[in-house]
């Protein structure tokens, strides 16, 4: 089968419109939007869940980032890679600590996240929410189980990291746990 030039331009020109330049799919666009109906209705009709955009983002990651726990365990009930890393290494459990958004940190936990992932600079979720300030996310991650002695390409710890912030509760939180292990 020939297709004429103009044709190609056409199709080119529909996945443009479809997908975007940054490659977000229709699953990962409705999720960004918030809409529950519209997600239900693509993954029913077999939108892949792992769908990637151009920065290896899924839908999962979308709803992280933005706290949507709704969203989220539709997608987790409909079989969404919870540990999926971004080209960045990021997963859905790091954006959400990143965000500081506590609920969602604590449902990927509660549907079997990893805590002590790294991403591309060898930091956990505990590191950023040491680094950020998030005590709820360092606390719920502490309870997950979070190695705390991982050390990232700087060679900090979550300690270390909370220490130079001066964030008293988190370096608290941290000693005990030390020296508990």
């Amino acid at each position: 089968m020939k297709l004429s030039k103009y044709k190609i331009v056409a199709v080119i020109l529909a996945l443009a419109l479809l997908y975007g330049c940054d490659g977000n799919t229709p699953l990962m666009k409705a999720v960004m939007d918030g809409n529950v109906e519209e997600t239900k209705a693509l993954l029913s009709s077999g939108a892949p869940v792992d769908g990637r955009n151009n920065y290896q983002w899924t839908a999962l990651m979308h709803a992280a980032r933005q706290g949507n726990t709704t969203l989220a365990g539709i997608l987790l009930d409909n079989g969404a890679d919870i540990n999926a890393q971004d080209e960045n290494g990021l997963t859905p459990l790091i954006r959400a600590t990143i965000k500081g958004h506590d609920d969602m940190v604590a449902l990927l936990i509660r549907r079997g996240a990893d805590v002590n992932l790294t991403d591309g600079s060898d930091s956990t979720a505990m590191h950023w929410a040491a680094n950020r300030g998030h005590e709820t996310i360092v606390r719920l991650l502490l309870e997950a189980g979070a190695d705390i002695s991982t050390r990232n390409v700087q060679m900090v710890t979550p300690l270390e990291m909370a220490t130079s912030k001066g964030y008293g509760n988190i370096i608290l939180m941290l000693r005990k746990a030390e020296q508990n292990r």
